[in-house]
């Protein structure tokens, strides 16, 4: 550690940028098995670009896991990370995908009613609203219905129980006409 730290920055950074490129070329199973591992050198690097969809990877392969409390805290280092990026239609597109898979491991760690999966989807709505219709938003919408079934915050609830059936029209998607029907009832 100490020999660590006695490196100057930039050479910290070039030996991280380094680890993460001979990881992506010569150890391809390395990308999907631990993303974690490059999302770390790539953020160490100072490459936050090739860093944020390794860090997206890690949560979506703990929330598989049932590993929530490993997938919150990859998905919180990736919302940290994009913070740092310039607000581009893009940023906010990969925004929305990273709180919307942080709100199920929030779900099961936290509850349904803790107020950040409330921040989360609320914040997923935003994105959404400022990325345009996307074949997210039904997700998005969903999340704040339970959110706000759980707290007993029924009128809210109810609206968005009927957003939740207007898309679901639109979309002509019969398994999200039964799930909007359900939020509905």
């Amino acid at each position: 550690d100490m020999a660590y730290q006695s490196l100057l920055k930039s050479t910290r950074q070039q030996l991280h940028h380094h680890i993460a490129q001979v990881l992506a070329e010569q150890f391809p199973a390395a990308k999907a098995t631990q993303p974690e591992l490059l999302a770390h050198h790539y953020t160490a690097a100072g490459l936050i670009g090739q860093a944020l969809p390794y860090w997206q990877q890690a949560g979506q392969r703990a929330v598989q896991r049932s590993a929530n409390l490993e997938a919150i805290s990859h998905l919180t280092k990736g919302l940290e990370l994009l913070k740092t990026l310039p607000d581009t239609p893009e940023r906010a597109q990969q925004e929305l995908t990273l709180q919307l898979t942080l709100g199920p491991p929030l779900m099961a760690t936290k509850g349904y009613a803790a107020p950040e999966v409330g921040e989360a989807y609320a914040r997923a709505r935003a994105l959404s609203k400022q990325v345009g219709e996307t074949p997210q938003l039904f997700s998005v919408l969903y999340g704040l219905w339970a959110f706000y079934q759980v707290r007993g915050e029924f009128p809210t609830a109810r609206e968005l129980g009927h957003e939740l059936l207007m898309l679901a029209q639109t979309v002509h998607d019969s398994a999200l006409l039964l799930m909007s029907h359900w939020a509905l009832g």
